[in-house]
């Protein structure tokens, strides 16, 4: 493995874990949104920049994640040279018992497990609100299920990440090839 090719592939470790932070954004969106939603505020309907700032905040959050992660997987040749990160190596070549795609198939089980690791406990969380609440109440108050609904999405989304890693690999493979 040369240099160049271990930072290549450093970045694009890096890359997957932006990945994690689109999947704690993209929940997040669709919770703002689904709260929106539930109260039918007028000011959703006539969409006005001050009081909608944390759907505008984190619709760029999302943008810029993806920017950088597009970045980090399928440019990491063009980063490498303007960063000149594989010059002044004495040594041509590292020697590791693992390839690319093991490394890449590592770091997205790692991340998933992140994910899981971190959303079960508040999904389980919330589902015990529910009960509590329905039980205490007796349905007078209504349930606000947009965090129900984001863990339960992030969850989905960690075992997508886990379950389809190859399909993943192969993509990320497949596109820095074409380039």
């Amino acid at each position: 493995m040369t240099p160049k090719s271990l930072f290549n592939l450093i970045l694009k470790v890096f890359g997957l874990f932006f990945l994690r932070e689109i999947v704690y954004l993209i929940p997040q969106l669709v919770s703002i949104i689904l709260s929106y939603t539930e109260t039918n505020d007028l000011a959703w309907k006539q969409f006005n920049i001050e009081e909608n700032i944390s759907i505008i905040i984190t619709v760029f959050a999302i943008l810029f994640y993806a920017f950088i992660i597009y970045q980090l997987l399928f440019n990491t040749n063009k980063i490498i040279d303007i960063l000149k990160l594989d010059q002044e190596y004495y040594q041509k070549e590292f020697s590791f018992n693992l390839s690319n795609s093991q490394i890449l198939t590592i770091s997205l089980i790692v991340i998933g497990a992140i994910i899981l690791l971190n959303e079960i406990p508040n999904f389980l969380t919330h589902i015990f609100s529910l009960v509590i609440e329905k039980k205490y109440t007796h349905n007078i108050t209504s349930f606000n299920f947009s965090y129900l609904v984001s863990s339960g999405i992030k969850i989905i989304i960690a075992l997508l990440i886990i379950g389809e890693r190859k399909r993943i690999i192969e993509f990320i493979q497949k596109k820095q090839a074409k380039k």
